[in-house]
C-alpha cells in the first residue's frame, strides 16, 4: 500500500514538473508570433505609405483647395485618360482616387474647370508641365491616436529642371474603406530639415 501511495505521489510530482516545462515554451512562442506579426504589419504599412507617396501630386497648401486636389490628382491618373479624347479623364476615376487617397468625397465635379472645354462625365485635364516626386521613407512613427507620421526623402523633378532632394512629412490615418487602407491627410515639403 505504501508503494502504491508513493507511486501516485511520484506521478503527481512528475506531472507538475512536466507542465511547468511546457508553459514557458507556449509563452515564448506567443512572443515570437507577436513580434513576427508586428514586423509584418510594419512592412505592409511601409509599402502602402511609399506607394501612396509616389502617387501623390498634392503638397503643402494644395490640400486647402478641392479644385487643386482634383486637378493634381488627375496627374496620377494620366494613363487612364479617355482613349478617344486624351484631354479628358472619366470623373469616376478621379472621384474614386481622391476618395481613396485623401478621404475627400467629391459629390459634384461640374464646377471644377468650369471655364475649360466640357465633356459630360469627364474632367478636362489642364495642359501644363508638372513636377514628379520620388520618395524614399526615412521613418514611420505611430502616433497616440493611431495615425502615422512619415518622414521621407523626396527627389523633386520639375518639368523643366533636374531633381532636387528635399524632405517631406506626411500624415496618414487608417481607413478600411480606402483601397490603400489609409488616407493621406497632408504631405508637406520641408525646406529646412531642422523643422522636422
Amino acid at each position: 500500500m505504501m508503494k502504491k501511495a508513493l507511486s501516485l505521489i511520484m506521478c503527481a510530482i512528475v506531472l507538475v514538473i512536466c507542465s511547468s516545462f511546457i508553459a514557458p515554451a507556449v509563452n515564448e512562442g506567443t512572443k515570437v508570433s507577436a513580434a513576427v506579426e508586428t514586423d509584418t504589419q510594419s512592412s505592409v504599412n511601409k509599402t502602402r505609405f511609399l506607394n501612396m507617396l509616389n502617387h501623390n501630386f498634392v503638397y503643402n497648401s494644395d490640400f486647402d483647395n478641392a479644385d487643386t486636389i482634383v486637378n493634381n490628382a488627375s496627374l496620377a491618373l494620366l494613363d487612364l485618360r479617355d482613349s478617344e479624347n486624351e484631354d479628358f479623364i472619366s470623373n469616376i476615376y478621379v472621384k474614386d482616387f481622391v476618395k481613396d487617397m485623401y478621404g475627400i468625397e467629391i459629390a459634384d465635379m461640374s464646377a471644377i474647370n468650369a471655364d475649360c472645354p466640357q465633356l459630360e462625365g469627364f474632367l478636362y485635364i489642364i495642359p501644363r508641365g508638372y513636377t514628379s516626386y520620388q520618395h524614399k521613407i526615412v521613418s514611420i512613427k505611430e502616433n497616440e491616436d493611431g495615425s502615422y507620421t512619415v518622414v521621407s526623402d523626396v527627389v523633386i523633378n520639375e518639368h523643366d529642371a533636374a531633381g532636387k532632394p528635399k524632405k517631406a512629412v506626411s500624415l496618414f490615418v487608417k481607413n478600411s474603406e480606402s483601397a490603400f487602407g489609409y488616407n493621406m491627410i497632408y504631405c508637406n515639403i520641408v525646406e529646412n530639415s531642422t523643422d522636422i
